[in-house]
């Protein structure tokens, strides 16, 4: 029997092809959150079907405001808090969309 891997995509190694790290500052001026994003190309497989891992994450004072990731094997989800939830990953402009929409749902000031 000849074993052969699931294919050359699972033998790549990441690429990271985008990363932002940035402070952001809060509307009432008295807060500030570290914003961090990154995107790796990771090939297609069955753990990353559309060939991308990522991370996004939004902490303020230390403690997790928000995070999106999408880790096997857990795959695609979103941090509030301390709770985890379910997310519908459709496309990294829409993944942007949707990271910067809840910055400004919690109040702080991004410009990209």
């Amino acid at each position: 029997m000849v074993l052969m891997p699931l294919g050359v995509d699972s033998l790549m190694k990441a690429e990271m092809i985008f990363r932002q790290k940035m402070v952001l500052n809060h509307i009432d001026k008295n807060r500030l959150a570290i914003f961090e994003f990154a995107i790796f190309n990771v090939g297609k497989s069955k753990a990353y079907i559309h060939g991308y891992k990522y991370r996004a994450w939004l902490s303020e004072n230390g403690v997790t405001v928000f995070g999106f990731d999408n880790h096997s094997p857990k795959g695609p989800h979103l941090h509030i808090g301390k709770k985890e939830v379910g997310y519908v990953y459709r496309g990294l402009t829409e993944l942007k969309k949707d990271i910067v929409e809840m910055i400004r749902m919690e109040g702080f000031v991004y410009e990209d």
